[in-house]
């Protein structure tokens, strides 16, 4: 994945072929099933391109149920 500045995510994996990824939290790894991988994918680079908030924009995939605990 793209570098990317996020005071609470150090890193999130590529979409793998199962479609899950792995997101660490302050070095703590978690994997989620992402139920619109392209969608994902498109969203979370406009986010890095514009510099938005990296963490925000997981919480929201989370509570809008794209990001699902694996």
């Amino acid at each position: 994945m793209r570098n990317f500045t996020s005071s609470v995510i150090t890193a999130i994996s590529d979409v793998n072929d199962n479609n899950e990824v792995t997101i660490e939290f302050n070095g703590k790894p978690y994997t989620y099933t992402v139920s619109d991988v392209e969608g994902w994918k498109n969203d979370l680079n406009n986010v890095i391109e514009e510099d938005e908030s990296v963490g925000g924009f997981v919480n929201q995939a989370l509570r809008a149920n794209v990001l699902q605990l694996a």
